[in-house]
């Protein structure tokens, strides 16, 4: 069944849609007819401001990426911060913000601009609704955690997925978002189910003779489970190994025997390139550790005042070592390892602060700082997210996958299309002043594309320690 919202939910029609199983094809048993209901179709966000902005950069002969830079030193200016607003000093992104989008967003998207190659105004057009988006998928995944079947942004669209019937709640709340949204409705599985069989899969491969490592991920929208395995060199598979080899049926049933069950398809890649590239190189986040990384974010006891330099768990290796601000800050101080973790907690860990008071604030780009204002759940798949490593400076790019198994790291997260290298192990991934990870290093399946990949900062709760934000 297809449901047609108009914004206004004045207009509906319907339409069947092919089933996707029928009773025959489960055990005897009646499978619901999968449901879609398409909201806000034709929808695209509105942006007074910056349409007005555009106009004056068009009539004045500059790029808008001026004319933005100077409207908001304009309003900074005529708006300066307080002592109360920015506790722990000033920081080079204002305070501003422009039809709901903050300064630091609209920096990030001047990056995610130039890193997919287009203009400014499609990638505010894309991803500058971003927020909304974030926190409705959010509130449904937690309102719904046994029910929500999984949710994606692509370009210009949203989709949410359920596992049985699409609560009414649901399309209320996509239809306060500017674009269209498809939401599907009796897929038959969350996502947490499909999570929990990709967890189990990714066991089961590490476990079976002839596999050295493996990468396991889940397609939401699919339902399916999708693997990349490197095979021990005098295994079965190695012949196999120098070019991948899409979906091996074999190794394929024999992880669906092991795991009792073929509800999730399998689709597994055989290639010696598959593993991860951690990126070591030779008190804020986004500062320099001397053994070639770079710090996160910094933290703050749930439960007490304690603050720590929170980086990635392979730069904790050493008992101590030196922290160094950009140098428009400069100073230094040598920070002690205090706990270092990489395993079912993805690849976190912290540091003292050394003689530095710890603040709010991290570097987004070289010699450039602001707030972190929140702390980002594990972000669903399409969220723009950026980040800044010591050596690639700061790129962007987009979520691939979510809730990654990468050989003994889990809860990770697989970007597309952002740069990363050696030496940004640690780093901090953000969208505005949200902090949403600590990168770790790049992945590669096989397939010649390296990707950046990173642990989600939510993950120091279980250190009861959160990302300190303003």
């Amino acid at each position: 069944m297809v449901l047609l919202l108009a914004a206004s939910a004045a207009m509906v029609s319907t339409a069947l849609a092919a089933p996707q199983a029928t009773a025959s094809q489960v055990g005897g048993s009646a499978v619901p007819v999968p449901e879609t209901v398409l909201v806000n179709s034709g929808a695209s966000p509105e942006h007074p401001i910056i349409d007005e902005i555009s106009r004056t950069a068009v009539s004045n002969g500059v790029p808008l990426e001026e004319a933005l830079a100077d409207y908001i030193a304009v309003a900074a200016e005529s708006s300066p911060p307080t002592a109360e607003s920015q506790p722990d000093g000033p920081v080079d992104t204002a305070d501003v913000t422009i039809d709901g989008m903050t300064a630091g967003e609209l920096e990030d998207l001047q990056t995610v601009a130039a890193d997919e190659g287009i203009s400014l105004t499609e990638a505010i057009d894309q991803h500058g609704w971003q927020g909304d988006y974030t926190e409705v998928a959010e509130g449904l995944e937690a309102s719904y955690p046994d029910g929500f079947s999984g949710a994606a942004k692509e370009g210009g669209t949203v989709w949410f997925g359920f596992k049985g019937e699409i609560p009414s709640e649901a399309i209320d709340l996509a239809s306060s978002l500017p674009v269209p949204v498809e939401i599907v409705g009796n897929r038959g599985f969350s996502e947490a189910e499909l999570a929990a069989a990709a967890d189990e899969s990714h066991s089961t491969l590490l476990a079976q003779s002839g596999v050295d490592t493996a990468i396991t991920a889940y397609d939401v929208r699919s339902g399916t489970i999708e693997a990349w395995v490197k095979p021990l060199p005098a295994s079965e598979f190695s012949a196999r190994s120098s070019v991948a080899t899409a979906v091996t049926p074999e190794l394929a049933a024999r992880v669906e025997d092991a795991l009792g069950t073929d509800r999730f398809p399998i689709n597994i890649v055989i290639s010696d390139q598959v593993g991860i590239e951690q990126q070591d190189g030779y008190i804020r986040g986004g500062g320099l550790l001397s053994v070639g990384c770079t710090t996160g974010f910094n933290l703050k006891y749930l439960t007490s005042d304690t603050k720590r330099s929170g980086t990635a768990g392979h730069c904790t290796k050493v008992s101590s070592q030196t922290y160094s601000n950009h140098s428009t800050a400069g100073g230094s101080t040598t920070v002690a390892k205090i706990w270092s973790h990489q395993g079912s907690w993805g690849d976190i860990g912290y540091n003292s602060t050394g003689s530095k008071a710890a603040t709010r604030t991290f570097y987004h780009d070289t010699n450039a700082t602001r707030y972190a204002d929140a702390r980002g759940a594990m972000p669903s798949t399409g969220t723009s997210i950026c980040h800044y490593g010591r050596t690639s400076g700061k790129s962007c790019g987009t979520v691939k996958y979510r809730n990654v198994s990468i050989g003994s790291l889990q809860h990770m997260v697989v970007m597309s299309g952002a740069t990363c290298k050696g030496g940004d192990s640690g780093g901090p991934w953000y969208s505005g002043g949200t902090a949403y990870g600590i990168h770790t290093g790049l992945t590669n399946y096989g397939d010649g594309n390296n990707r950046c990949v990173f642990a989600p900062a939510y993950l120091f709760q279980n250190r009861s320690y959160d990302v300190w934000t303003r």
